[in-house]
């Protein structure tokens, strides 16, 4: 089937794209880092999120195919090798994207029963929490507080209706205020909404290491940017961080799907004490050279992703080739395999070929239609006249099976209003 061929493609190049991205950003990242350029860096993090998730590069490609000489006119077409590869692995894929989707739903299914056990905090807290909303920006009543028996930590949970869940114990004015700042915090970030893209690129991408690598680093640089902007907005990071550890001497690790914690382990806490230190001793970095990292950034990694694709374009033109020419010589496939350019006029019927094909068998059409948009009938006619076809005005891929032992012809009806030209393949199975 043409569209396995198509998805199969669109999903490889997808996870490419993504993961050149990653890398580009993970070593100039490193660099940058160490100056002080968070700024940069979190808001890239998030806008790989939306290359990993849409087939950005396969478009481009698939669209512009169509002009280019050099890729034989059209990408993506199918040889018989390629159908069955692309078959194969779609089952494969399909396999894993249901078993991660089954494993994140049930994960979601535990946030829900986690939410019904909130309790409404007492009138002081929200009054404080109230107050911690109108200082830092968030409208009253956007995100509620509750608390838990069934949380070990403070967290924010729930994308369309957020929630701050604190554990049912005594608080300190000031220890609240530090804990109700740095989860609201996560929410003026959409930290939520950037980990349910992460976790939605490991259901599409479970196959890809880099997908796996994207997850963690977004687990972490969530709390980084959100450490950040916090003390900030606290103006004391070391009363930030000693109101987390004294929660933490209180929990154990805690980490939920879709949720955004006061901290996740001992380790990584101290990894954020460590980061946030060295942040403060860097001097914030002046404005025109941070216009200069970011595109530096960007031109790398756009430069990068094009080299890429053009070089996996020009690599499946290459395996195209391959595949066809063995297929022409295979003799355990196929009946027979052979390419087809027929001109069609306005207002006409034409056929081209002749071949034999037997009961049981299945004759295959696939190719292209220039113009595009030219709407034409294209399929097969038997020796009896009797005609199958279908309608396609770009792509066509079609499956006729043979219910009949005869001599067929490949066919072309164009009624555009313009005359069309019919490119492609046709085999017997």
């Amino acid at each position: 089937m043409g569209w396995t061929i198509k998805v199969t493609a669109a999903i490889l190049l997808t996870e490419l794209t993504g993961s050149t991205l990653l890398i580009c950003w993970y070593f100039i990242g490193r660099v940058l880092d160490k100056r002080g350029y968070l700024n940069i860096l979190y808001p890239f993090l998030k806008l790989i999120a939306f290359f990993f998730l849409c087939p950005v590069s396969f478009l481009a490609l698939w669209t512009a195919g169509h002009n280019r000489p050099g890729w034989g006119g059209v990408l993506f077409w199918p040889t018989p090798t390629i159908s069955i590869w692309a078959e194969a692995a779609a089952i494969v894929w399909g396999i894993g994207f249901l078993t991660m989707a089954v494993y994140y739903v049930s994960e979601a299914v535990r946030v829900r029963q986690r939410l019904k056990s909130q309790i409404r905090c007492d009138r002081k807290c929200q009054e404080l929490f109230e107050e911690v909303c109108r200082e830092i920006g968030v409208g009253v009543g956007r995100v509620r507080l509750c608390e838990s028996y069934q949380v070990p930590v403070p967290m924010i949970m729930g994308l369309l209706h957020p929630v701050i869940l604190l554990p049912v114990e005594e608080y300190t004015e000031a220890g609240l205020r530090m804990i109700l700042i740095h989860e609201l915090v996560h929410y003026k970030h959409r930290d939520l909404w950037l980990k349910a893209a992460a976790s939605m690129t490991l259901v599409i991408g479970w196959f890809n290491p880099f997908a796996w690598l994207y997850c963690s680093l977004v687990e972490r640089w969530t709390e980084y940017a959100c450490d950040y902007t916090a003390c900030g907005i606290v103006g004391d990071p070391k009363k930030y961080f000693e109101a987390i550890l004294k929660m933490a001497q209180k929990a154990g690790a805690a980490k939920s799907f879709l949720s955004a914690s006061l901290f996740e382990n001992t380790h990584e806490l101290v990894r954020r004490v460590s980061r946030m230190a060295e942040y403060q001793k860097l001097e914030k970095p002046q404005r025109k050279k941070t216009v200069w990292a970011c595109l530096t950034l960007l031109l790398v990694s756009i430069v990068a992703v094009v080299i890429v694709s053009l070089r996996t374009a020009a690599l499946y033109q290459k395996i195209h080739d391959e595949t066809t020419s063995l297929q022409e010589e295979s003799e355990t496939q196929l009946s027979w395999f052979t390419s087809i350019a027929v001109t069609a006029p306005d207002q006409t019927w034409v056929s081209s070929g002749s071949f034999d094909a037997e009961e049981g068998q299945s004759i295959v059409v696939n190719g292209t239609i220039r113009p595009s948009g030219c709407p034409v009938k294209i399929g097969i006619s038997a020796s009896d006249g009797e005609t199958r076809y279908i309608e396609a005005s770009a792509d066509y891929l079609q499956e006729f099976p043979v219910t009949e032992t005869d001599t067929y012809s490949f066919i072309v009806q164009n009624s555009s209003g313009s005359e069309v030209e019919v490119t492609g393949y046709i085999w017997c199975w």
